[in-house]
C-alpha cells in the first residue's frame, strides 16, 4: 500500500491506510459508472471518496512504466488550483494497494464540497439567478484560463457553486485532466466553454461575458463557441 497524505490530515493516517475497508462498508454512494464516488464519515469530516475502476492492460503498463494514475494527478491538480486562489475540494490523500504486477486499486479523497449546485442545473435557475451565475461564471472561466488553467473536462456536472454573501463561488471538481501551463488564448477558451450545457442563449450570454472579461470580440467568441458546439 502506497499513500500520499496531505500533512493537514495526519490524525487521519491510520484511517486512511485503511480506506479499502472502509469504502466496502461504509458511507453513502453518490456515484457510479467504471469509477465509484462514496461519501464518508470521520472525525466530522465528510469525506468525498473515489475509488477508480481497472484500466485496460496497456493502460495500466503505461501508468506503471512512466504515466502519472489519475488518481494521482487529481491529489495534486487541486493543490495547484487552490495555490492561484481558485476554489477545488480540499485534496486530502491519494491512496495505492498493488494487485499484483500491473493491476492496482486506487482512491481519491478530498473534502466533500457542501456547494448546492453544480452548472448542469443552471438552466432550472430563473432568469434573474441565471443572468447572475452565467455573468460571474464567465469571469471566473476569463480568469482561469489566463492564469493557464484549462480543464480538458469542462463539462457542467464538474463545476459546483453556491452563493455566499450576495456573490456566486465556483470550484472545480474531477481534475485530472486539467493542463497547467500558458495562458489559454481566447479562441481555446471560448472552444473550451463548449462542454458546457444549456440553451443557445445561455451560451450567447456566456461568450459576450467571457469575451469582455478578456477584452476580446463578442461576436468572434460566440462563432469559435458555436462552432465548437456544432463539431460535438
Amino acid at each position: 500500500m502506497k499513500i500520499i497524505l496531505n500533512p493537514k490530515y495526519e490524525h487521519l493516517r491510520d484511517y486512511l491506510t485503511h480506506i479499502e475497508e472502509h469504502f466496502d462498508r461504509e458511507g453513502r454512494e453518490i456515484f457510479r459508472d467504471r469509477n465509484v464516488v462514496r461519501t464518508l464519515q470521520v472525525d466530522g469530516l465528510t469525506l468525498c471518496v473515489k475509488r477508480y475502476g481497472q484500466l485496460p492492460l496497456r493502460s495500466r503498463l503505461a501508468v506503471k512504466t512512466f504515466k502519472a494514475s489519475k488518481g494521482k494527478k487529481a491529489y495534486y491538480k487541486p493543490l495547484s488550483l487552490r495555490e492561484r486562489g481558485f476554489e477545488s475540494p480540499e485534496p486530502i490523500a491519494f491512496v495505492k494497494y498493488p494487485k499484483g504486477w500491473t493491476k492496482t486499486t486506487t482512491y481519491f479523497v478530498s473534502l466533500h464540497s457542501d456547494y448546492r449546485y453544480s452548472l448542469a442545473e443552471v438552466m432550472v435557475l430563473s432568469d434573474k439567478e441565471r443572468e447572475a451565475v452565467v455573468c460571474q461564471f464567465a469571469r471566473f472561466a476569463a480568469r482561469l484560463h489566463e492564469q493557464g488553467f484549462l480543464h480538458r473536462d469542462f463539462s457542467a456536472g464538474n463545476i459546483l457553486f453556491d452563493q455566499i454573501d450576495g456573490r456566486y463561488h465556483f470550484a472545480l471538481i474531477d481534475t485530472n485532466s486539467l493542463r497547467i501551463g500558458r495562458p489559454v488564448s481566447v479562441e481555446r477558451g471560448c472552444r473550451n466553454l463548449a462542454h458546457l450545457s444549456g440553451d443557445n442563449a445561455f451560451f450567447v450570454a456566456l461568450a459576450k461575458e467571457y469575451a469582455a472579461a478578456r477584452g476580446a470580440n463578442p461576436e468572434q467568441c460566440i462563432d469559435w463557441l458555436f462552432d465548437a458546439l456544432n463539431k460535438q
